[in-house]
Formats: structure tokens, C-alpha cells, sequence
């Protein structure tokens, strides 16, 4: 799914809308406010728009990292040696995979491959110190751990998932402004609108919007409790990701089986 192409300030004020002229977006389901800035509608548009971009996959975000070498009895790799230099500091929310070569020659076309599997640190632990081939991967603060220990050098890369980006956020510290790109699909555009207004309505102890936003989002008490099983269900529930839509879409194969009597 490409990007929107909407921008954060259509998100809060409405397409085409801004604080002085505002025509919709998170403005409207706040009860049409005039304060929203002063009050620090922004900061609400980032808290939100970062929590829902931790937690769902957006090809937008993804990214390749370089192809890195894991070196023989090496066992930890920082977070920015793994990604690419451009993204060197920032978060990598999920890691859809973690790719190890078993002989990659440069330009190959037949390099055979595998992706290593996530487990606990807990897990692990016993593996970090007896030689193989990596199978395993972990991530404990800034740092990931992989197991076995190499018993060579091998080739391996990193596909990531960044935190969405802003223009105005200073190091450590995002901050959205009215121009930045929103960098979700368009289909999350109204979902983003109430995870703003949510934030906003908690801010302003505006609670009976909070706790309708929240539950238009991620679905009644019930839905959440039971884990999907029950209640009604929200809008995030609703929307799939791309993979998820290619692999409904697409045609599958059945083969019969016929046993003997």
C-alpha cells in the first residue's frame, strides 16, 4: 500500500483545513476547539501516530539494512550497525526479518539463505557460548544477540521497521509539525484522526470522548478482553495489511487426498 499522501495537518484540522480555518479531522471530534495548538494538539499528534505505527506493520516504514558480516565467536551487534547509516540513531520498532547467508559470494545468484528465528534472551542464553551456525536471534535493549555463536564469519541483513518519522523532533524527541508527511495508508487516515482526538479528549479530561474514541478504535471492553473472541469489534480490527490482503486474494491450491478403505 503506498503512502496517503496526506499530512499531519490534515489529520488534525481536515484536508485543506488549518488551525485558523480548520474543517475537520481531529478538530472536529474535539468539539470543534479553537485552543487546540496551545494546548499542544501537535504533541497529541505524535504520541498517537507513534504508538499506532509501533505496533502494525507499514511497508512505508520498511526498510533494508546493509549487508553486515556476523563475525566468527560474536555473539552482539548494535541497532545502528544493523540498519542503514541514514537511520542511525533512530528506533526500529519490529524486525520482520533477520536474514543469514550460508555462503554468500558478491553478485551470486544462487546464494542460499534462512531466516533466523526470534527467541527469549532466556533461551538463548545456554547457545551464546557453543560455536555453530546462527539460527537464533534476540533483541535486549539497544543491542541483538544471535546464537550459536558463528563458528565462521557469515553474511546476514536486517529488515526493519522505523518509528514514523517527524521534521521537527530533535534528538530523542519527536515532535510532528503541520507539513510532515503521514506516512500511513490512506485507509488509516480516520483511524489516526481518533487516536489524535483520543489523546487530545484525555488531555482536556474530556473522558466520555476518550473512552468513545478508544473503543471506535480498538473495540468495546468486551473485545478487548476476551482477545477478539467477543464484543464488537474496532476499526484497527478491520483493516489488514497488504500481505495479509495479497495472501486472501490470491488463488490456493488443493490437493485431495483419498484414503484406502
Amino acid at each position: 500500500m503506498p503512502i496517503s499522501g496526506y499530512t499531519i495537518g490534515d489529520l488534525i484540522w481536515g484536508v485543506g483545513g488549518d488551525a485558523i480555518q480548520p474543517k475537520g479531522g481531529a478538530w472536529s471530534k474535539l468539539a470543534a476547539r479553537m485552543d487546540l495548538v496551545e494546548r499542544g494538539v501537535y504533541g497529541w499528534a505524535t504520541d498517537a501516530i507513534l504508538e499506532l505505527s509501533r505496533n502494525f506493520r507499514f511497508p512505508a516504514l520498511e526498510k533494508t539494512g546493509p549487508l553486515i558480516t556476523l563475525q566468527k565467536g560474536v555473539v552482539s551487534y548494535s541497532n545502528d550497525m544493523l540498519i542503514q547509516p541514514a537511520d542511525a540513531g533512530k528506533v526500529t520498532n519490529l524486525i520482520p526479518s533477520f536474514v543469514r547467508y550460508f555462503n554468500y559470494v558478491a553478485g551470486g545468484s544462487t546464494n542460499s539463505s534462512s531466516n533466523l528465528q526470534w527467541k527469549t534472551i532466556d533461551a538463548l542464553e545456554l547457545l551464546f557460548s557453543t560455536p555453530g551456525t546462527p539460527s537464533y536471534f534476540t533483541r535486549y535493549g539497544d543491542e541483538y544477540k544471535i546464537a550459536q555463536a558463528p563458528d565462521r564469519n557469515y553474511t546476514a541483513f536486517l529488515r526493519y521497521q522505523i518509528e514514523h518519522p517527524f521534521t521537527g523532533s530533535t534528538a530523542g524527541a519527536p515532535n510532528a509539525v503541520a507539513t510532515d508527511i503521514f506516512y500511513l495508508p490512506s485507509d488509516w487516515k480516520l483511524i489516526a484522526e481518533f487516536a489524535i482526538a483520543e489523546q487530545g479528549a484525555i488531555a482536556l479530561r474530556m473522558m466520555d470522548y476518550a473512552q468513545q474514541y478508544h473503543q471506535t478504535i480498538f473495540g468495546d471492553p468486551e473485545f478487548e478482553r476476551s482477545s477478539g473472541g467477543r464484543g464488537n469489534p474496532g476499526m484497527i480490527f478491520r483493516r489488514i495489511s497488504q500481505m495479509e490482503g495479497d495472501s486472501i486474494s490470491m488463488p490456493k491450491s488443493l490437493r485431495a487426498t483419498v484414503r484406502k478403505p
